[in-house]
């Protein structure tokens, strides 16, 4: 028991430790990761608006024909939005392996002093997780703040009343938006393994 108890501390350690040099590397390569951050903002924040649009209907008045237009929209943004998922996981795979190329050097640093390259991944994968929960809480407000401007801009091009301004928070488009994203998230740090 005191064995386990012992190795459990360790691990503990060993966490703490690696997360206080991703957080530090993330300071000292704010430059860099502002570039990235906002990215992985802007996407998730323009995911979550699109998959909104359905949600956005409960404050028009719409008629019959309007309704289905509408549905028809719905259902043509959810196909797009597949299609710009897959885009922005190539765009957040290609910008990660940029950064990654750009501290090179600071990772054969690391293993010079003799961390193995699996401790190297942990550090990395710390502060993508970092910078990812970051991004994604902040296009999230942001995507649900701005899709309330969307519900008007949508109600202008169907040339229909609001019923009332209601502030519309959509469940699907946020769950869809976490799981598209953590998706990606899950392909970017396994490609930081290899």
């Amino acid at each position: 028991l005191v064995g386990s108890e012992m190795c459990i501390r360790d691990r503990e350690v060993t966490v703490q430790m690696y997360s206080k040099i991703a957080f530090s590397n993330v300071k000292k390569s704010i430059r860099d990761y502002t570039i990235y951050f906002l990215t992985l903002t802007f996407g998730i924040c323009l995911f979550y608006m699109f998959n909104s649009v359905q949600a956005q209907q409960a404050v028009l008045k719409l008629n019959a024909s309007q309704k289905s237009m509408m549905h028809l929209m719905s259902v043509i943004i959810n196909g797009i939005s597949v299609f710009v998922a897959i885009i922005l996981g190539f765009l957040i795979v290609y910008a990660n392996q940029f950064l990654m190329k750009r501290r090179h050097k600071e990772m054969g640093i690391y293993l010079l002093l003799g961390m193995e390259k699996r401790q190297v991944s942990k550090i990395l994968l710390i502060e993508t997780l970092l910078i990812g929960v970051l991004a994604l809480i902040a296009g999230l407000v942001s995507g649900v703040f701005l899709s309330q401007g969307l519900a008007m801009l949508t109600a202008k091009m169907f040339a229909v009343q609001m019923k009332e301004f209601r502030f519309v928070f959509s469940q699907t488009a946020f769950i869809q938006t976490i799981l598209y994203f953590a998706i990606i998230f899950i392909i970017v740090m396994l490609s930081l393994i290899h």
